[in-house]
């Protein structure tokens, strides 16, 4: 009259163990995340400048672009930023550009037949983030000028390399009239 149900404990245990390896790649995922691959629509390939990550990480200062192409400058920037990593810039070979409060999505370059080189940086605001990126010095040319723009296409900041000062202002430094951070 009374069914008896029995459950064999060997057919149990496979079950046993995906649950368990279920568990623990639920927590694994918690802890280790994995950095987003950067994609570039394939249509915008065309005029794409490949660049390699030379650090990553988070930090407070206000929004602020650069491209430094000399050592003494990726010194000065090291030692304003601690934490940014020991990465060996190169500056014979390499420009680094600098993304604080933002990630570089992609860098289009646009070369033109006169005057230097245009280039447009999309960069992703994002706070107490920083991003340094290397290009190949020799693509970009000894003349360029940098535009960064959020991802809506409105324009952050333009950077012209080399920097090149006015002949007004040479003059001044020159007569002793002017001080830095003066117009």
């Amino acid at each position: 009259m009374h069914r008896f149900f029995v459950i064999e404990s060997r057919r149990l245990l496979p079950l046993l163990f995906l649950l368990v390896l279920l568990v623990s790649l639920s927590v694994y995922d918690n802890f280790f995340k994995a950095d987003r691959a950067v994609t570039t629509p394939v249509e915008e390939l065309e005029n794409i400048l490949t660049f390699v990550t030379a650090g990553r990480g988070e930090m407070v200062p206000e929004t602020s672009f650069q491209v430094i192409d000399s050592q003494e400058e990726w010194q000065n920037l090291r030692e304003e930023y601690p934490a940014f990593p020991d990465y060996p810039f190169n500056a014979d070979y390499e420009l680094l550009v600098s993304s604080l409060h933002g990630e570089i999505r992609n860098i289009g370059i646009f070369p033109q037949e006169e005057g230097p080189a245009q280039l447009r940086v999309q960069v992703s605001l994002q706070p107490q983030a920083y991003h340094l990126v290397t290009v190949d010095k020799e693509k970009v040319g000894a003349h360029s000028v940098w535009q960064f723009v959020d991802t809506g296409d409105q324009v952050l900041s333009e950077i012209a390399l080399p920097v090149v000062a006015s002949p007004e202002t040479e003059e001044e430094e020159e007569n002793g009239e002017w001080e830095p951070g003066t117009e």
